[in-house]
Order: structure tokens, then C-alpha cells, then sequence
């Protein structure tokens, strides 16, 4: 397969990172080209409808932006209520010059007691990410800080999995 081109959604450095790890495992030769965009949602989504509108908004943008590109990649992390609870996600999607779709969400993880707290009162969770578990025991604690911090196995794998769908259609 030739180079593509994908115009994406954000200049998160951490985002570009993640897709530019994930690009080298599965193998696809691609140029990334940062777009600072708008989801034209909340900044902090918290149904799984908005949260995939968000990305579809992303990927548009980005490749009415970069008219070179072909295609645009939208990524939005989330947050849907589920019996109660909040749970965070990520969903991607991909929109090419032929205006073919194509969205995938990573796997749902419910948010621990603090986080509840926080969301649910209103508050913009990541401003409140930092310090929740570093007073407690245990590898296991630091790695779910982490993941909600750095939110990688969510981004990881919404992108993953519409890539792979995009590229098997293709």
C-alpha cells in the first residue's frame, strides 16, 4: 500500500503519539497531519451519542482542512452513564474524500467512587485526574490512575479498531 495521508482531528501530542505507535504495529505507512478542530460538542461529552458525534465532527474537519489529506481521523474520549454509573471511552471515526464513515468505540470502564463524584456534580474531570490514588497501595491502583490520566488503552483501541475496519473495506 502506497503512503496515505491522514488528517487528524487534534494537536494533542499525546493522541498523535498513540496513533503514531499504533500505525507502526499494524504496519500502515501513513503521514500524519495534526488539525487543531472543533467537535462542535460539549468538553466533556457524556453520552456515547454525543461522544461519536464529536469524533465524526473531528474527522470532518480535518479533511476539509488539509484538502490533501486522504482521510480524516476524529478522536473523542467520553463518558456514558451506564445503571448509574459513568463510564469512560473513546470513540474514533473516519471520514474519507468519498465521504465513506466509519466510527468505532474502545471498550466501556466504569469510573471508581471519586470520579462518580466529581462528574456528577458537574465538575470537568480532568482537572481532577491527578493524586486520586497515588496515597494508595498497590500496582494495580496506579495503573487505573494512569489509564484514566492518560486515557492510552482507550485511544489505543477505538483508533485500532477503525483503522482495521476502514483499511478490510477498502
Amino acid at each position: 500500500m502506497n503512503q496515505i495521508i491522514i488528517a487528524i482531528g487534534t494537536t494533542s501530542k499525546q493522541k498523535i503519539e498513540y496513533l503514531e505507535e499504533l500505525l507502526t504495529e499494524i504496519g500502515l505507512n501513513a503521514i500524519i497531519l495534526p488539525t487543531k478542530v472543533s467537535s462542535k460538542i460539549s468538553e466533556q461529552p457524556l453520552t456515547k451519542e454525543e461522544t461519536t458525534i464529536g469524533s465524526i465532527n473531528r474527522a470532518k474537519e480535518a479533511i476539509k482542512e488539509n484538502k490533501e489529506a486522504n482521510l480524516g481521523l476524529g478522536i473523542e474520549v467520553g463518558y456514558h452513564k451506564n445503571k448509574g454509573n459513568y463510564e469512560i471511552f473513546c470513540c474514533a471515526s473516519i471520514l474519507d474524500k468519498k465521504n465513506k464513515s466509519i466510527s468505532a468505540c474502545s471498550h466501556f470502564f466504569k469510573l471508581p467512587e471519586n470520579y462518580q463524584e466529581k462528574i456528577k456534580s458537574g465538575k470537568y474531570l480532568g482537572d481532577h485526574l491527578d493524586g486520586y490514588l497515588q496515597e494508595k497501595d498497590g500496582k494495580v491502583k496506579r495503573y487505573i490512575e494512569n489509564m484514566l490520566r492518560k486515557r492510552k488503552p482507550f485511544i489505543t483501541e477505538a483508533c485500532r479498531s477503525v483503522l482495521l475496519q476502514y483499511f478490510s473495506e477498502s
